[in-house]
């Protein structure tokens, strides 16, 4: 759960104009390799901040993390099968992975703003 505290943390960033292009292909990517062609029209007609777009990445992960858990919780309860809960659990590992991946670079970028000189 420290990389959830992590992103929540990342999403507080409020100006951060480079690196938008890239961030905004990440989640275009993530979006078509878990929901489908049809987020990623969706989300190509909405556009917003960096500091939106990285909360609606900490509310998709953290949404399919709860959901890849109740899923689990079903499961023992023999209430789904176990083939839903092993494709719950892979949405929500390629969610952490690519929202990890993000903040990676948002880590990275803003180090190398602190490096700059003015």
């Amino acid at each position: 759960m420290s990389d959830v505290a992590a992103l929540s943390s990342v999403s507080r960033l409020s100006s951060f104009a480079g690196g938008l292009d890239e961030v905004s292909s990440t989640v275009r990517t993530r979006q078509y390799l878990v929901g489908g062609a049809q987020g990623v029209q969706a989300s190509e007609v909405t556009q917003g901040g960096f500091a939106d777009t990285m909360a609606q990445v900490v509310r998709e992960t953290a949404g399919d993390l709860k959901a890849a858990e109740a899923t689990s919780v079903a499961a023992v309860r023999g209430e789904v099968s176990a083939q839903r809960v092993v494709e719950a659990v892979m949405k929500a590992e390629l969610s952490l992975k690519s929202a990890v991946a993000v903040r990676d670079k948002v880590v990275e970028a803003y180090q190398e703003f602190a490096r700059m000189s003015i």
